[in-house]
């Protein structure tokens, strides 16, 4: 990024709610021309033939103790992607986590636990598509703190879709350009993804964004 502070218009629409569970809610996460970098680049991803693209129910970290699914959604880690972070505008929008507007508003709503991601130095960024039926059972993750950023047009052409936090049993309404963090360990799960009317192309699902934050240490020389 350059040295040109970018004005935010985020409007946070859960902070605390939960003191056991805190965990923050921002909508209009992108402003509006990092929205439409962040389409773009989602359309191009869509252009890949799905049996291109891991489901979640082939991979080993969506899976339960017995072996079975958590997940179907289609899904690739976008760091894998790209020689140079540069040329990805999600992966350019990662600023935004890091400034301090930010970082005022975790601290203010989600201490103590925001404490592991002000002091986090390594990231990791998933990219998923959920089309009919797709789903994410209950679970939890294995870094620090989950970043989620949901990509959906609108009008939406299906219901479903919803995330939930599952232990203190809250549920978080899908909406386009919304923002939601919390410590990994929370259990958490999306809801079957139901077309009203099958899109005869990719793209018209519901696409998250993941960012994971987590702490690597440093070894003095």
């Amino acid at each position: 990024m350059s040295g040109e502070k970018i004005e935010q218009n985020w409007k946070v629409q859960v902070v605390n709610d939960n003191p056991t569970f805190p965990f923050v809610v921002v909508d209009n996460w992108y402003t509006p021309n990092e929205e439409k970098a962040v389409w773009k680049e989602l359309d191009f991803f869509s252009t890949t033939p799905k049996d291109q693209i891991d489901r979640a129910e082939n991979t080993i970290v969506a899976r339960n103790p017995d072996g079975t699914a958590r997940s179907n959604a289609y899904r690739f880690y976008i760091n894998q992607f790209y020689n140079q972070q540069s040329l990805s505008p999600i992966l350019n929008c990662m600023y935004k986590q890091r400034t301090p507007e930010f970082h005022k508003i975790l601290g203010d709503n989600c201490m103590p636990y925001a404490r592991s991601f002000l002091s986090s130095n390594g990231d990791s960024s998933l990219l998923s598509y959920y089309e009919e039926n797709d789903h994410y059972k209950p679970h939890h993750d294995t870094f620090a703190w989950t970043c989620l950023i949901w990509m959906v047009r609108e009008p939406r052409l299906f219901d479903g879709g919803d995330f939930k936090l599952n232990e203190p049993d809250i549920e978080v309404k899908l909406k386009n350009n919304r923002m939601v963090m919390f410590p990994c360990c929370y259990l958490h799960s999306v809801s079957p993804v139901k077309f009203h009317t099958q899109p005869k192309e990719i793209g018209y699902g519901r696409y998250t964004i993941t960012h994971f934050y987590y702490g690597v240490p440093k070894i003095d020389a």
